[in-house]
């Protein structure tokens, strides 16, 4: 059966005004210090679905910015609005295809849909694509959240989530180095009187109290010093390096 994962896609990511303006903010934020000085550099965005990273990141001045996916629906609305997407069968083939041919590669929301044994391939893949000293940016699931079984479960394609210790592994494992994670934020703190009960901050305090409670566990299981490094939040963020 052939999943049309637009519509998924579209059901959580609305095209609409405000929804596009938060997420702009929340890309632009996540990627901007990991992309390089040079606004003509390669970038690739590899699964860009609808292609709201790909605009974000041109937002930022960048002209050399490609996407691919596998979705014929998510192409085809990226295409609509003119950004330069592909139509790809195999990923993995398309990228040992061009060596060295980007300085940046997106994988966001990617490796959790692909069963395991295809996450190495499509791994070594971005690394052979990246030219030395080129920079993987992606985000996953975080098996360490308190969400983590929803976050998981809630997309019918998800095969697995993340501990930044098992994507840290699977990405040195894959022929890249440097690997840093980090916890993604999609809402922050209110700037303005955050003790006020609104419901934006209302949910911020929720969260600051939930995850209290997550990390004592953490620190009760695991120890001081393992506890305090889990990182809570539902997605993970993971920037590596290929070896010059």
């Amino acid at each position: 059966m052939n999943l049309d994962y637009s519509r998924h896609y579209a059901q959580f990511h609305p095209d609409a005004p405000a929804h596009r303006n938060g997420l702009r903010l929340l890309h632009q934020r996540l990627l901007a210090p990991h992309l390089p000085a040079d606004r003509t550099a390669a970038i690739l965005d590899v699964g860009c679905g609808r292609g709201y990273a790909m605009q974000d990141v041109a937002a930022l001045g960048y002209t050399a910015v490609t996407g691919i996916d596998i979705d014929p629906g998510q192409v085809a609305y990226a295409r609509s609005q003119g950004l330069d997407v592909t139509r790809v069968e195999d990923t993995a083939a398309h990228l040992n295809a061009r060596p060295g041919a980007y300085a940046v590669v997106l994988l966001m929301d990617v490796l959790e849909h692909l069963p395991r044994p295809a996450q190495p391939a499509l791994l070594q893949a971005v690394a052979r694509s990246l030219r030395p000293g080129g920079t993987l940016v992606c985000t996953v699931p975080n098996a360490g959240s308190a969400i983590a079984s929803f976050w998981l479960f809630n997309d019918y394609t998800h095969q697995q989530s993340f501990t930044a210790d098992s994507l840290t592994f699977l990405l040195e494992q894959s022929g890249l180095a440097e690997v840093r994670c980090a916890g993604v934020e999609f809402e922050r703190r209110p700037r303005f009187l955050f003790w006020l009960p609104t419901p934006r901050t209302v949910a911020w305090w929720l969260r600051r109290l939930l995850r209290c409670r997550q990390r004592a566990v953490y620190v009760a299981e695991l120890g001081w010093q393992r506890g305090r490094a889990v990182v809570l939040t539902p997605n993970l963020l993971a920037v590596a390096v290929k070896a010059g």
